[in-house]
């Protein structure tokens, strides 16, 4: 074997790819087809190197070129799962790359439950855990669109809580809204939307639920309230209700609750005022 074709092989089996074969050395050909075939996996390992996926790798198969070719197969799914993930797919989970599919899919999962508590964050009430006024006005506009009637209102305003605060503190307050917030949620059904809308002001949908229905529900509110725990700070509510038979009532619905919200307020007033009146010298 000559010099210059042990020279070329001693490149290679160094790592390094010769420039050039010299034509009239010993299996120059073969050599040549041996360096452009090298050449070609090194060009394409840069670009993949580079985050390009969209080249192809036009040489014959065997173990090297069938690697890079699954290794770019699957640069090509990972960047679509990465897309899914960036739309909101956090479904998305990778079982082909070793670690680095335990690292991949513990960051999918912390941004899920990251999100899961933004979005929890962004439509709750955070000292009462109910819904709040931006999940209430969402869910009103979707069931105003929707076919589920009659839908039902329930609105309910805490008696007495500016008297708590400015008496007991904030403190006080802050418990009987929690107080409130509890004895509507166990008096209504599950799926219904329990929502703080305000202050000391709450409202309820009732989503395919009639007039006697809703009664019903509060007929539930009053008995929890008055079987609440004599011990401590009483909850007093004034409440009012309102049905809507279509999409186009449903303004009228949380109207008509209300109001009759704030004349239930206004007669509860009237009778305490009448006891203590009673009850003076």
């Amino acid at each position: 074997m000559d010099d210059r074709t042990v020279q070329i092989l001693e490149e290679l089996a160094s790592g390094r790819i010769p420039g050039a074969v010299p034509a009239d050395c010993e299996y120059a050909a073969e050599l040549g087809r041996l360096v452009i075939y090298l050449t070609a996996l090194h060009q394409f390992t840069l670009v993949l190197c580079q985050g390009d996926l969209s080249q192809k790798l036009d040489l014959p198969g065997g173990p090297v070129v069938g690697s890079l070719k699954a290794l770019q197969s699957s640069l090509r799914y990972l960047t679509w799962q990465t897309k899914q993930i960036a739309a909101g797919d956090f479904s998305q989970r990778v079982d082909f790359m070793g670690d680095f599919s335990t690292a991949f899919n513990t960051m999918v999962e912390r941004l899920d439950a990251a999100r899961t508590r933004l979005v929890h964050l962004s439509t709750h009430d955070s000292l009462t855990g109910l819904y709040n006024r931006v999940y209430f006005d969402a869910e009103f506009e979707r069931l105003s669109r929707g076919r589920g009637f009659p839908v039902s209102i329930i609105m309910a305003d805490i008696n007495g809580l500016k008297q708590a605060n400015d008496q007991q503190g904030h403190v006080a307050g802050d418990l009987l809204i929690k107080k409130a917030a509890d004895i509507l949620s166990a008096a209504v059904r599950s799926d219904d939307i329990v929502a703080r809308i305000g202050g000391d002001e709450f409202a309820v949908i009732l989503p395919q639920t009639d007039i006697d229905t809703a009664r019903m529900a509060i007929s539930r509110v009053w008995k929890c309230i008055t079987e609440q725990d004599k011990k401590g700070l009483q909850v007093s509510l004034a409440i009012g209700a309102g049905t809507a038979t279509d999409g186009e009532s449903m303004q009228a619905a949380f109207k008509d609750a209300d109001d009759r919200m704030y004349q239930d307020k206004a007669e509860l007033k009237r009778q305490a005022a009448a006891v203590s009146s009673a009850l003076s010298p």
